[in-house]
């Protein structure tokens, strides 16, 4: 039977949030933002790289380049899974849903790292520096984006975004201008550094699914 109101029948359909939806996307969030760091060491170690100088690229050829991919890909998934947590716990307007695209963005450009791992040769530049380029403005509007949001839940949380996204543009800048000789380690760190947007983004997901198991528990006492 169709309804004789369809716009006040889906209006009326339950929207919850679900607990277990919450738990994997904040734990595969976790996962996705330390893991990919991991990686990082570990390739160096197995593969001839000079922390200092060479890039987290450079890890990305040669015979051990599907333990750097691996990390893309990794990154890749709980930067979309963060995406998919806050879209589902959403805390702000339109602010917060250009996030969320910053991150399904951010994602999909990681993926495309990984997958064009090939280096150009002189001026020319190749499709795989170019991609670098991108996460540079993404980085930051993430979190700035996303600032105001997780303000109202702990206003320690927009400090900590904030600090990433400048933190992010600083040491991504000097990467990008410094030189050969010690450019990788500036790579290094400004990766870490976005893990103050990440992390705690990560943990807020799995704050709300135990927020709310613990309301469904009293509701059933």
């Amino acid at each position: 039977m169709v309804a004789s109101n369809p716009t006040q029948s889906v209006l009326s359909a339950p929207a919850t949030e679900r607990v277990e939806l919450l738990v994997v996307c904040g734990v595969v969030g976790l996962v996705g933002a330390i893991l990919p760091n991991i990686i990082n060491v570990i390739a160096s170690t197995i593969a001839e790289h000079d922390f200092i100088a060479d890039t987290i690229s450079d890890l990305g050829r040669g015979p051990h380049k599907w333990i750097m991919d691996l990390g893309f890909y990794v990154n890749a998934a709980g930067l979309t899974c963060l995406a998919v947590g806050a879209a589902h716990a959403h805390l702000g307007g339109a602010r917060w849903s250009a996030g969320i695209f910053a991150l399904l963005a951010t994602a999909m450009v990681t993926v495309m790292l990984g997958l064009w791992d090939k280096f150009g040769t002189g001026q020319d530049l190749s499709v795989h520096t170019k991609l670098t380029f991108a996460l540079g403005p993404l980085y930051a509007a993430g979190p700035l984006l996303m600032r105001a949001g997780v303000a109202k839940v702990d206003a320690r949380l927009s400090v900590l975004f904030i600090a990433s996204a400048a933190l992010w543009l600083g040491f991504a800048t000097a990467f990008k201008l410094a030189p050969t000789s010690y450019d990788g380690i500036l790579e290094k760190v400004a990766v870490l550094t976005t893990l103050l947007w990440t992390v705690p983004l990560s943990l807020l997901l799995l704050r709300r699914a135990r927020a709310l198991t613990d309301a469904n528990r009293r509701t059933l006492e």
